[in-house]
This record gives structure tokens, C-alpha cells and sequence, in this order.
């Protein structure tokens, strides 16, 4: 029998963060353990997937690393103090099963686990208003989530100088392409919101991200 679900947690500080993953501290589960996964189907998923995949840490962001105010100015008008913070230490295998619980009707309202991920024997509430929340943000905030619908050329012409619509059969923009103090936000994005090490390159998702700030 498999034991019982605790009633849904919203998220916690350990939940939105992410460290690189160490081989030492890695074990991938020998057989399917319901306290950690919520189904077999969710283990298979770790097992094959996510146990093996890297992590992408946050990275601190130093105003005074930068040339102009810009970026000081972004993170004080947003109240993004939290998110340029010193990175908490985060537990890597907790981070992998996350992802591999992540199931297909998380957007779905009417599924009775609708925004919500089971982690360690209870349902954890991770919705954009719990995020919000966490980090001392307004519920207009929400507004973000409407950028990942904007009109590629749009964006381009608003964060990018010398082009006007987005590459032909390109996935990504050239970094030197985007406008000076686009550079700027795209550094703290990069480290922070959408942490990547391919820096010289501009995913869709982080172009309308940098255009939404």
C-alpha cells in the first residue's frame, strides 16, 4: 500500500533554488519510492532524466561589477533585492525529484493538484501568486507571464539595435546585438532569473523576458 499524502505546503525558501550538482551526494533511487515520488511513471522520469542532468546555479549579482546605474535602479524599483541575493545552498537531489514530479495537468484548474508538485510526501504549492508572495512582490506582478506570448519582432525592435525582426530560422539572438543597457539587464537575468552559462547568445524565452523588463 502506499502511504498517504500529507496535505498541500506552499513553496519554501529551498524550493526556487538551485546549485550545481555533485557526484558525491547523487543517489539515484533503486527502485521506485513513493515518499519521493508521487508516481512510477514521475520515477521513470527521474530515473532516465533528470538524475543525470546538470544544474544551473544561481550566481550573486554585483551592482558595482557594473559600469551604469541601470541595473541598481531596475532592482530597486522591482523590489528584486531577494533575487540578487547571496544563492541559499541548495539540495540537489530534492531540486531533480522536482522537476521529474512536475506532472502534465499542473496547469490544468480542474485537476485537483492544478500549480501544485508533490515533494517528499506532501503536494507543494508552487503558483506565480505563491512566488510572488515569497519574494514580497505585488500581484500585478503577474503581468510577466504575458511575455511569453509577445510578438518576436516586437521584442526585437525594443531590446536590439540595427535589427528589426527576429533572425530567419534562427533559435537565439547574437549577444552584441542587443542595445547597451540591455547588456546590463540581460547579465542579471542571465545570473539570476533564467541562469545560464551561454551568455554570448539570446534564447526566445530570455529576449521576451529582457523586453517585459
Amino acid at each position: 500500500m502506499p502511504r498517504s499524502k500529507k496535505q498541500t505546503q506552499e513553496a519554501g525558501p529551498s524550493s526556487g533554488k538551485r546549485k550545481a550538482p555533485s557526484k558525491k551526494t547523487s543517489k539515484q533511487p533503486v527502485t521506485y519510492d513513493d515518499t519521493k515520488f508521487e508516481t512510477e511513471g514521475a520515477w521513470l522520469v527521474y530515473k532516465k532524466d533528470t538524475s543525470g542532468r546538470n544544474i544551473i546555479p544561481e550566481r550573486r549579482v554585483l551592482i558595482s561589477d557594473f559600469a551604469n546605474e541601470l541595473l541598481g535602479h531596475v532592482i530597486e524599483r522591482n523590489k528584486w533585492e531577494t533575487f540578487v541575493a547571496t544563492p541559499r545552498v541548495a539540495y540537489v537531489e530534492i531540486v531533480k525529484e522536482f522537476y521529474a514530479n512536475i506532472h502534465d495537468n499542473l496547469e490544468n484548474p480542474e485537476h485537483p493538484n492544478y500549480q501544485q508538485v508533490y515533494m517528499r510526501g506532501q503536494y507543494i504549492s508552487f503558483s506565480p501568486l505563491v512566488i510572488l508572495r515569497y519574494y514580497g512582490l505585488d500581484d500585478t506582478e503577474n503581468n510577466v507571464f504575458e511575455a511569453a506570448t509577445t510578438n518576436l519582432d516586437e521584442v526585437v525592435t525594443s531590446i536590439c539595435q540595427g535589427i528589426d525582426h527576429w533572425p530567419d530560422g534562427r533559435s537565439t539572438l547574437n549577444y552584441k546585438t542587443l542595445l547597451p543597457q540591455v547588456r546590463t539587464l540581460d547579465k542579471m537575468v542571465s545570473a539570476n532569473l533564467l541562469p545560464t552559462t551561454h551568455t554570448s547568445t539570446v534564447t526566445m524565452e530570455r529576449a521576451r523576458l529582457l523586453h517585459w523588463l
